[in-house]
């Protein structure tokens, strides 16, 4: 038995004890009239009221009535099935006459699409608060994301309700225009939560998962911005973004192995006369980068990037060599001057992406249902990926400000010709 509930019933019991002794002295008194056994029965009643009404306040406040009704049911519903899984998967410690459980508190927000669970942290269950996957004992609520607090006496699991929808839906481009422009010029929404600061990006899933669709909806962002994006499109396949980049960068958008490439060289080169210009404004500002000075953010855009691979993979030696010295400088240099790498690719393993290049984007995304090696490639090994059944642009993604562990992501819905609105958007 827990701790609250032998103490509840420790009183119960003593309540109940004081309504037998009253009514004892009521037949007493049928045979002794005494003002003292009066007295008596008039105890019993009042400790007997007084322990049930410490039963019911013990109850109601440990369990946050006071916040309302529906704030009770959902705070003793999940407390209560957190507590017995604990005990089930052996957190209980065995005291003289119930069982200690680490202490667990809730706090939801208002519409409860969101919570925060603090447990106790002790010597004896440290590692295994750090590993164990706490939402299967949660109900309806997942952890997005868990951390001890400075003093190390709490883990701290911040929770979403699984049954939240965070996707956005445009009916319209206007719609969608009225949305953008609320985010900030260098930052990008992913969906009703989410907003990133704009940096290299890695796109991963399977056919169907839609990560082309996904990066639409980033891309139509980047057209409707006060600052001007400037972007070079590369579609190996000479599919879908080529379509559109003929529409809104027919100069900076790429098919051929040979086009890729003279593109990435003209990036690189506009890199460094940014450097060269940037130099000069950090004279006064040694910590700063390209956006605190307002300056135009570029973005190269590769779509299937494993197709890329392929080809390079077959290309002389110097030819590679002289390509992934592009990569790596635009990767390890770009974050300061504003120039930006997006890969998109089904699976992000070694022999399409090396690791030390696909190690340094800071933004991860694998959409859809993916196998655990695509999610231990891109996120790494000992990540805890939250279990769902993933819908189309649907998936979980890491950042190390906004999540530094996977969260969930929830790409716009389009109701609208993305084609036409990119085509409006590059006129505007």
């Amino acid at each position: 038995m827990r701790k609250p509930q032998a103490n509840r019933l420790i009183a119960a019991t003593v309540a109940t004890c004081c309504v037998l002794l009253y009514m004892g002295a009521k037949c007493l008194q049928e045979y002794v009239h005494l003002s003292l056994l009066d007295r008596l029965c008039q105890l019993f009643v009042v400790l007997a009221i007084l322990l049930v009404l410490f039963i019911m306040a013990d109850f109601l406040l440990s369990n946050r009535a006071y916040k309302g009704i529906r704030y009770f049911f959902n705070y003793w519903h999940t407390r209560n099935l957190l507590e017995k899984q604990m005990l089930d998967a052996g957190f209980g410690i065995q005291r003289s006459y119930y069982i200690e459980l680490p202490k667990i508190s809730f706090s939801f927000k208002n519409d409860y699409s969101s919570g925060v669970l603090r447990i106790r942290n002790t010597l004896k269950f440290d590692r295994k608060l750090d590993d164990i996957v706490m939402s299967s004992g949660l109900g309806k609520f997942i952890v997005d994301n868990h951390y001890v607090t400075d003093d190390g006496n709490f883990y701290i699991y911040e929770l979403l309700n699984g049954t939240t929808s965070f996707k956005l839906i445009f009916n319209s481009f206007d719609d969608f225009l009225e949305y953008s422009k609320k985010v900030p010029p260098y930052k990008l929404f992913l969906d009703k939560r989410s907003e990133i600061r704009l940096q290299h990006t890695l796109l991963v899933g399977m056919t169907g998962s839609g990560k082309t669709y996904s990066l639409y909806s980033l891309l139509l962002q980047m057209l409707n911005k006060n600052v001007s994006y400037h972007l070079y499109l590369a579609d190996p396949k000479g599919s879908s973004l080529a379509v559109i980049g003929a529409s809104i960068a027919p100069k900076s958008t790429a098919v051929s192995m040979q086009e890729i490439t003279a593109q990435l060289t003209v990036f690189v080169d506009m890199m460094h006369q940014r450097k060269a210009d940037l130099k000069e404004h950090l004279k006064g500002k040694v910590d700063a980068d390209y956006s605190d000075f307002n300056l135009e953010p570029h973005i190269f855009i590769f779509d299937e990037y494993a197709s890329f691979a392929a080809v390079l993979a077959s290309c002389e030696k110097k030819e590679r060599d002289r390509v992934k010295a592009l990569l790596y400088e635009i990767i390890l240099q770009g974050r300061q001057l504003g120039f930006f790498l997006f890969l998109v690719m089904q699976k992000s393993d070694a022999t399409l992406i090396e690791t030390a290049l696909r190690d340094n984007i800071p933004l991860k995304i694998v959409l859809g249902n993916s196998e655990q090696q695509t999610y231990i490639t891109a996120f790494g090994a000992g990540v805890d990926i939250p279990k769902r059944h993933f819908l189309v642009c649907e998936g979980v993604f890491t950042e190390p400000v906004v999540a530094p562990e996977p969260r969930l992501v929830q790409f716009p819905y389009c109701n609208f010709d993305i084609l036409q609105a990119c085509s409006r958007a590059r006129v505007m």
